[in-house]
């Protein structure tokens, strides 16, 4: 008889197994339900925040990005590992519309969106199932510069995460060509193609055109707390940017956001507007 019970323990491990299943792609389903509605609600959210910065972006459309007020970061401050040392060239260095790109991530830092991850614990010889919320302050901030840039019709200074080939370093352009292409319709970010490199923010010196290489002004490195350098990672977006390390920033939130606490640096120039310097 221990050949049916066997074969019956298999039938019902199986049908377990399916219904867990099951459920698993339920709750995922749910969860992507979820994380589409955070979007679309945070998107009203920025076109009221952000009303007199788009404005201010849509006047200026012509205007070079490089002639606006450049400020540079505060590698004064330390977080730790030696960041404001080892990196303090890619911190200091000076890009135009710092204020508004504070401004942005100081606001993911404070509010980020969030996605349940459902973890399985071991209590007392039991696993339980629990759900736990990630905020992703990346993928806020991104969201946030995407927005702008889908309200400028696609002609914003400033390109969330776009994607090059990690080989070619051609810019994978959507439609318009000034926008980035995206692969998921739900999380714009994500996938991306095996071996590409997407910078999380990218400063364009001509905003009718696209973000090749050649039309970028920097690539910057946004790195929230707990979030730490990578050295490799400097190191591949100076050879996309063709080995000029003076396009590449590093920008640490808070501390190197225009009026962050102890900051070196002084700003006179409203988020996104078009005071310049004399260059």
């Amino acid at each position: 008889m221990a050949a049916p019970a066997a074969a019956a323990a298999l039938v019902w491990g199986y049908r377990a197994y399916r219904a867990y299943a099951a459920h698993e792609t339920a709750q995922t389903a749910i969860e992507t339900a979820q994380t589409a509605a955070q979007i679309n609600e945070r998107k009203k959210e920025v076109q009221a925040i952000l009303k007199d910065t788009i404005q201010n972006m849509k006047e200026e459309i012509d205007v070079k990005s490089s002639t606006f007020v450049r400020t540079g970061g505060n590698s004064t401050v330390s977080r730790g590992r030696s960041e404001h040392v080892t990196y303090r060239q890619y911190i200091e260095r000076k890009i135009p519309f710092r204020p508004v790109i504070s401004t942005v991530c100081q606001w993911a830092l404070k509010s980020p969106l969030t996605v349940p991850r459902r973890l399985r614990k071991k209590i007392r010889g039991e696993f339980i199932d629990t759900t736990i919320d990630i905020a992703l302050k990346q993928t806020t901030a991104s969201l946030v510069f995407e927005v702008v840039d889908d309200l400028l019709k696609w002609e914003s200074p400033l390109k969330a995460e776009p994607v090059y080939d990690g080989t070619s370093y051609k810019a994978m352009l959507g439609e318009p060509s000034t926008r980035p292409k995206r692969i998921s319709e739900v999380f714009p970010f994500w996938p991306r193609p095996k071996g590409s490199l997407a910078p999380d923010l990218v400063i364009v010196e001509y905003r009718q055109q696209p973000f090749d290489v050649g039309n970028v002004f920097a690539a910057v490195e946004i790195k929230f707390p707990k979030d730490w350098v990578k050295r490799d990672q400097m190191k591949d977006y100076v050879s996309l940017m063709g080995g000029d390390v003076q396009k590449v920033v590093l920008l640490r939130v808070p501390e190197d956001c225009t009026g962050a606490s102890g900051s070196a640096r002084t700003s006179g120039a409203k988020p996104g507007h078009s005071s310049r310097s004399g260059k």
